[in-house]
């Protein structure tokens, strides 16, 4: 057995420190639970840890991988793990019966440098680093460390198979006015490239003037049509625009504070930095990292800054001292239902389950605030649309008893 030196929380308000024997840091982390305690940290000074940094290069051939594609490799690399096969035969069998030619280089990749001497996880950080992010890494890291690789895959895979769900409903939100969109572009063309241009030539055949908003919007028409290209530029531009001001430091601070201030928005970009934030913080509960280290790593996957801001906030509190859902009150990270949940799960002893549950609450949540959110955009859409059409045919009206004038003329 391993000598452990640990940190933990008794009575939810005292840190204490001391040593335990055990197998492995899973085995000390339940030890310590056992005696009533919360571990907060876990240290091995006879064994010197190696630094995931020292790999981190990117040196793989794939730079990208979609959630899709990323959900099929872990699940099959997971299911072979599970069943007793070795990473390195497991990696062996992708390369043979994988559809996808970009998951065979990954997996053939991964097993070379195993077979060189590296762990999975080093082998992850050493090709891609960037792929797959430092949180996962460092989980898998974990989960090779207290011979749990396949759980933690599991675990990993539930989360990313969350995140696919997140996407796809926010891809089914956005359906309907983008149909909305293509409606009214549609209706543009066939105005611009035939109908207003047959009115025209025959009001200017019969000497005719016409009329001066259809003038106007005959106009806009046209530029639209003879510089396209302008047009297409000017909004690539301002998507990029956007793009480097949400990515530039001093203007991301901003941007991030507005969307946590705008309704419905607010609550959308909240609960989705918080199902990321509790699925880590419960995969690495779950698989035996030291609880300061498990809010490290959640607090990592927090997109916005003022909402990253207070789970450093969570972080101090608990490095004070605090309980969980004390820190996560004082930094008013969770909303007051969720907060109350966990400090049950403190009282009972069964935090897992709590944090399991919160997760189910916030992914009902993103539900429940899309809907809204798609509700709300609808009434938007369907004015802009109207306006749209309100003003094409105002002008085609306007040329049209032009046309009638003119032919009453002759």
């Amino acid at each position: 057995m391993t000598k452990y030196i640990y940190k933990a929380l008794k009575d939810n308000k005292d840190v204490v420190e001391g040593d335990i024997e055990a197998l492995t840091p899973r085995d000390a982390r339940a030890k310590i639970r056992e005696m009533g305690l919360m571990p907060l940290n876990i240290l091995e000074p006879e064994v010197k840890t190696f630094s995931l940094s020292d790999f981190a290069d990117n040196r793989g051939s794939i730079k990208f991988l979609s959630l899709s594609e990323k959900i099929m490799f872990v699940s099959e690399l997971q299911v072979m793990l599970a069943s007793g096969i070795s990473v390195v035969e497991a990696l062996s069998t992708i390369q043979q019966h994988s559809p996808k030619m970009k998951t065979i280089r990954l997996a053939k990749e991964l097993q070379d440098s195993i077979i060189s001497g590296k762990t999975f996880a080093e082998s992850l950080n050493y090709l891609y680093h960037d792929v797959f992010g430092q949180t996962f890494i460092d989980l898998c890291a974990t989960g090779e460390n207290s011979g749990e690789l396949d759980t933690t895959l599991e675990r990993l895979l539930v989360m990313l198979r969350k995140q696919d769900n997140i996407k796809g409903n926010i891809i089914q939100a956005l359906f309907y006015p983008c149909i909305l969109i293509l409606f009214m572009f549609g209706l543009l063309v066939v105005f611009a490239r035939w109908v207003f241009p047959a009115i025209t030539a025959f009001l200017v055949d019969n000497q005719a003037e016409v009329p001066p908003f259809s003038a106007m919007v005959i106009g806009a028409l046209n530029f639209v049509k003879d510089f396209w290209w302008l047009c297409f530029i000017g909004i690539f531009a301002a998507i990029g625009l956007i793009i480097f001001l949400s990515r530039n430091e001093n203007t991301r601070g901003f941007i991030d504070g507005l969307l946590v201030k705008i309704p419905v928005i607010e609550e959308f970009v909240n609960y989705i930095n918080l199902s990321n934030y509790m699925c880590i913080l419960s995969i690495s509960y779950a698989s035996g990292v030291p609880f300061v280290q498990t809010l490290n790593f959640a607090t990592r996957t927090i997109g916005n800054k003022v909402i990253r801001q207070r789970a450093n906030q969570v972080n101090l509190y608990i490095e004070k001292g605090a309980t969980l859902s004390n820190a996560f009150a004082n930094s008013c990270l969770l909303p007051g239902a969720l907060v109350t949940m966990v400090a049950a799960g403190e009282k009972s002893g069964n935090l897992q389950k709590m944090l399991d549950d919160c997760i189910d609450v916030i992914d009902k949540k993103i539900d429940m605030v899309l809907q809204t959110l798609t509700k709300a955009v609808e009434p938007v859409m369907i004015v802009v649309l109207g306006v749209g059409v309100l003003i094409i045919a105002i002008a085609f009206i306007q040329m049209y008893l032009a046309m009638i004038q003119s032919i009453a003329m002759i």
